[in-house]
């Protein structure tokens, strides 16, 4: 009996610790989605993995035990083509403080209420890559488009690359194209005529066996991107501001823009 009466007890003494207090945090009670917009054009910017693919946000408020402010950065993931999704959060107040991206730094607060809510931030990039066009002539991959500088004055430096890659990811951070040794006319360093209407063209060779490179060692789908990068004073980093990316068939025959950013 004296043995029973001790295991109850421990049970009693286990039971009222802090091992099982239950745990009343709330559960994530709302979610949002929203798009990064041109504060100019209005359309949304485009981005890249794995430089440029995040915002860093803010929940507002929170204190540690001294009453000093205790607010911590979260990461938030950006689709290539602008669009964000967070379904895990809370409603509070918010603020998106983004310094190191394509876009220069800003400071946007916002508000979050239960379940679900949409917020787009408007936000200036460094440069404008307008009027994309890839297409196939004289056995080559040829692009050309144009840059629009936000603000020469402090973005003095401008560059521009065709990318290429196996997969619609596609950046300067997954490129198969080699500009310092084989493929120097994908690339241009310090151009003069960023100005929103002179035409820019890049080229690659497929087929030189010296450019191909491993891009073109085997027959498959193509993913090309242009990337312009204007820094100075400002975009100290170097982030490129991207066009949309395109498809190129195996053969070189059809180029189309890819616009399904929904799956992973």
């Amino acid at each position: 009996m004296k043995k029973i009466f001790v295991f109850l007890s421990l049970i009693v003494l286990a039971t009222s610790c802090d091992w099982f207090v239950f745990d009343n945090q709330e559960y994530y009670n709302a979610s949002v989605e929203g798009k990064l917009l041109d504060t100019k054009t209005g359309q949304p910017l485009q981005f890249a993995f794995p430089n440029t693919c995040k915002i860093s946000i803010i929940e507002e408020g929170w204190k540690d035990k001294a009453g000093n402010p205790a607010e911590e950065t979260q990461s938030w993931y950006v689709k290539c083509n602008g669009v964000y999704v967070n379904k895990l959060v809370w409603a509070a107040k918010y603020r998106m403080e983004t310094k190191d991206q394509n876009f220069y730094p800003v400071s946007i607060p916002f508000e979050l209420k239960k379940g679900e809510n949409t917020v787009n931030f408007e936000v200036t990039p460094y440069c404008r890559v307008l009027d994309p066009q890839i297409t196939f002539e004289d056995n080559k991959i040829v692009a050309r488009f144009k840059v629009e500088v936000e603000d020469i004055a402090k973005t003095k430096t401008v560059d521009v690359a065709l990318f290429g890659f196996t997969d619609r990811w596609v950046s300067d951070g997954n490129n198969n194209f080699d500009f310092d040794k084989v493929q120097k006319e994908g690339q241009l360093k310090k151009i003069k005529n960023a100005d929103g209407t002179s035409v820019i063209e890049l080229k690659i060779d497929p087929f030189n066996e010296k450019e191909s490179g491993m891009q073109f060692a085997y027959k498959r789908t193509h993913y090309l991107r242009i990337g312009a990068r204007a820094y100075g004073d400002e975009n100290t980093s170097k982030r490129y501001n991207f066009s949309p990316v395109f498809k190129v068939s195996s053969d070189f025959s059809k180029v189309e823009e890819v616009t399904n950013w929904d799956e992973d």
